[in-house]
């Protein structure tokens, strides 16, 4: 037995190990001391929640320090408990709870003024007036003049023009009924007719023009006398609004007026209610932060109490006896034979 073996007897002893107890059945070496003896064989009893709880079977060897029960599902429910104990606690913590402020004195109503109410309404008078003035002067006003005397100029020239062309085509048909005349004669004559056909399409074209110009000028004339029409309504719409704000704010004076003498009324209950609601909401925070430090408590005392039951030697497990089953626990007595085992350091 090398001496880290020895220094382990002298330690441990007789075998006490949480709910586990030894029964040892050593031989002294001559010249040995028999209290730093390992125990051939030693009995270990065990109290399992479950048998998954028994990490060692029949015929295992174990080494010094090897974990040989450990209640894992039990340690995992708690320290799950525990957590959920933990984010409960800080997020009661973390609730905000108003402060208590003492709420403003109720000013009293400011002066009414209607002065931007009636200087809207006079400015739409002006602008209705103006509107239905500038109605009237385009009304009277006649832009036509000057485009009639084009389109007219211009039918003229293409009647004139028509003829021109009838009177050279009449011309050129009798020509081609005489015989014996020169070829350039016709040529001259066909030419003529060209430059009349010719002149006749640049008149119309220019009464079409001048007859498009006129259209525009009607359409526009139209347009122009919807825009003022409609900036009559425009004016005289705003007028009626600007007169309609003036009512809502006498309107809204007077309801501002009976809300204010019943705010004052109610200020007191309100300020009463604010001050209740405070105060309980700081009660049901204390009372949750208690109950859940209490439970937090109770979950950490199972906690710390549960614990591994480690081999004090190295060994085998000869045998692994089930004793009996109370209120749920099972009493289990594993035998350690230390005999065949190598030493460990």
């Amino acid at each position: 037995m090398n001496w880290r073996a020895l220094l382990l007897a002298v330690i441990l002893g007789t075998v006490v190990f949480g709910g586990l107890h030894a029964q040892t059945n050593t031989t002294n070496t001559p010249g040995n001391d028999s209290s730093l003896t390992t125990p051939n064989r030693l009995k270990i009893n065990l109290t399992l929640a479950d048998p998954t709880e028994l990490k060692v079977r029949e015929g295992d060897t174990v080494n010094r320090g090897q974990v040989l029960s450990d209640k894992e599902a039990e340690r995992s429910r708690l320290e799950r408990d525990q957590r959920e104990r933990l984010l409960a606690i800080a997020n009661v913590e973390g609730q905000l709870i108003p402060m208590l402020q003492p709420a403003p004195a109720l000013r009293e109503l400011p002066p009414i003024s209607y002065t931007v109410e009636e200087t809207a309404i006079q400015l739409a008078e002006i602008k209705l007036a103006q509107a239905q003035r500038n109605l009237a002067t385009a009304i009277e006003a006649d832009p036509f003049i000057s485009a009639k005397a084009k389109v007219e100029r211009s039918l003229a020239d293409v009647e004139a023009a028509h003829r021109a062309f009838e009177l050279q085509q009449r011309k050129l048909d009798a020509v081609n009924g005489l015989r014996g005349l020169p070829p350039e004669m016709l040529t001259h004559e066909t030419e003529k007719l060209r430059q009349a056909k010719t002149t006749l399409e640049g008149k119309e074209a220019e009464y079409k023009f001048f007859q498009a110009e006129y259209f525009q000028v009607e359409t526009d004339r139209r347009k122009e006398l919807t825009d003022l029409q409609s900036k009559v309504s425009i004016a005289r719409g705003e007028l009626e609004q600007a007169q309609s704000r003036l009512r809502a704010a006498k309107e809204n004076q007077e309801l501002a007026e009976y809300n204010h003498r019943i705010t004052i009324s109610r200020r007191a209950e309100e300020e009463n209610q604010v001050a209740i609601n405070v105060a309980n909401q700081k009660l049901d925070r204390e009372f949750k932060l208690a109950q859940l430090r209490e439970q937090l408590s109770a979950v950490e005392e199972k906690l710390n109490g549960i614990v591994q039951v480690k081999s004090p030697y190295s060994g085998i497990i000869r045998r692994i006896k089930f004793d009996r089953q109370t209120d749920g626990k099972l009493a289990v007595t594993l035998y350690l034979d230390t005999t065949g085992a190598s030493p460990t350091n």
